[in-house]
């Protein structure tokens, strides 16, 4: 098992405001096209997305105390973007994205529990995971009794559990 702290953030409404391609994509479904391929579209996050200041204070913050990861259910395929969204809003590096694999479509919150999982077997202790997903963290709650969880929404977060 792991020894060395880190902290855990989904970047979709933690770190970034996705307000502005969430209603790209609702309107692009509304007129038949899929929700997914806009929302995860890599042009669209770097036009529309911006800072979400809790959630980037908060990970300058955590990066005091120790890692950083990103545990996000974004495609495999945005590795490359996610990670320079992230060091443009935040200025850390993260220790690791963990992200969706090819083809996973097994809903967030399994594949965020698996992430973390084998994170803290392998690579560092997860002190904290903070998302902006009731569901996600209800999941996480039963599967990782051990996790500080933080639940965001808005330009706040509270203690989940």
């Amino acid at each position: 098992m792991a020894s060395e702290a880190c902290y855990s953030f989904d970047v979709d409404g933690v770190v970034v405001d996705t307000r502005l391609r969430l209603e790209e994509a609702r309107r692009a479904e509304a007129m038949g096209r899929s929700f997914d391929e806009v929302f995860f579209d890599e042009d669209l996050i770097r036009q529309l997305d911006t800072p979400r200041p809790v959630g980037v204070e908060l990970v300058r913050e955590r990066a005091g105390k120790g890692s950083i990861i990103v545990v996000s259910a974004r495609p495999a395929r945005l590795r490359r973007v996610t990670l320079e969204q992230f060091l443009r809003f935040t200025g850390i590096r993260p220790m690791a994205v963990l992200l969706r694999g090819p083809g996973d479509l097994r809903p967030a919150e399994v594949v965020k529990a698996e992430k973390l999982e084998a994170t803290a077997k392998k690579l560092c202790w997860v002190m904290e995971h903070h998302d902006d997903d009731e569901g996600v963290l209800r999941y996480l709650s039963s599967r990782l009794p051990w996790l500080k969880l933080y639940l965001h929404y808005d330009n706040e977060y509270v203690r989940f559990r």
